[in-house]
Parts: structure tokens; C-alpha cells; sequence
């Protein structure tokens, strides 16, 4: 028990928790979020969302960090002064990751759903913006304070001490 408990405090507080829990949160709505208005409800659409998450997960984790957060972190050297100074990092890093996210996984997204999309721009150009808008609002607003705020009260209540 003591272990487990000790476990805990450390995995509460270390860096890398945070970003697994953004990600983990975000591929869950995401997911279910694409899937849904394009299929609708069922037993069946939410059993493949949920068989397809770990490895979507994995894949955006993988993506963001060896990828999209690097490319995000150069291209805000080199952005103008007047973008740079006027947007927070803290809103201008996310939004850029999520952009270039947002971009890669509706590539595989309409690509694997070739069916329902003949004209690969038009779906791609179409599931993108219909993503795009969604996701950016759901982190800002939902996700981000949500984590923030639980894991606040956590790590006050349980210090790493």
C-alpha cells in the first residue's frame, strides 16, 4: 500500500503527466467527437473508437512530441515580433501544436475513410475545419482548466515531500 501510494505522489507530480493527461483527454474527445458525427451513435462506433485509442493516443504523443512541438518551438523564433509580442506562449505553442496535429491526423483520418470521402481536398479541406474548430475551443476551455484545476487541488493535497 505504502508503494502504491508512494507511486502515486511521484507520478502525480512528474513533468510528463501532464502531457499524457492533454493528450489522453483530447484523443478521447476527439476521437469519439469524429467518429460520432459521421456515423452516428452505436454500440458498435464506440467499440472501435475505444479498440483505436491507445494506438491513437501513442501515435499523437509521439507525433506532438518528436514533431509538431519541436517545428512549433522553431517556428516562434522566427515568427514576427508583432506575433510573438501581442500572443502568449501559452496560447500561441498550443494552438499551433494543434494546428499542425489537426493537419497530419485528418490526412489519416479521410485517407482510412476513403468511402465517405471521393474527393480527397474537399473531404480532407472539410474534416480539417470541422476538427480544427472544435478542438481548439474544447482544449482552451474545457480541457486545459479542467486538468489544470484537478491537478492543483491534487498536488496541494497530496505534496510530493
Amino acid at each position: 500500500m505504502k508503494y502504491i501510494k508512494s507511486s502515486s505522489k511521484k507520478l502525480l507530480h512528474h513533468p510528463n503527466t501532464m502531457t499524457w493527461l492533454f493528450i489522453s483527454t483530447m484523443v478521447a474527445i476527439m476521437s469519439t467527437y469524429n467518429t460520432i458525427i459521421r456515423y452516428g451513435v452505436s454500440e458498435i462506433i464506440l467499440e472501435k473508437v475505444f479498440t483505436f485509442y491507445p494506438l491513437i493516443v501513442i501515435f499523437v504523443y509521439l507525433l506532438r512530441t518528436y514533431v509538431t512541438l519541436p517545428l512549433v518551438l522553431k517556428l516562434h523564433k522566427y515568427l514576427p515580433s508583432f506575433i510573438t509580442n501581442n500572443i502568449p506562449n501559452h496560447i500561441s505553442v498550443p494552438t499551433l501544436v494543434i494546428t499542425f496535429n489537426v493537419s497530419i491526423m485528418m490526412v489519416w483520418f479521410t485517407e482510412t475513410h476513403r468511402h465517405l470521402y471521393p474527393q480527397f481536398i474537399s473531404g480532407y479541406l472539410g474534416n480539417w475545419a470541422k476538427t480544427f474548430f472544435v478542438a481548439v475551443p474544447v482544449f482552451f476551455f474545457i480541457v486545459r482548466p479542467t486538468l489544470l484545476a484537478i491537478f492543483k487541488k491534487l498536488k496541494q493535497t497530496y505534496p510530493l515531500s
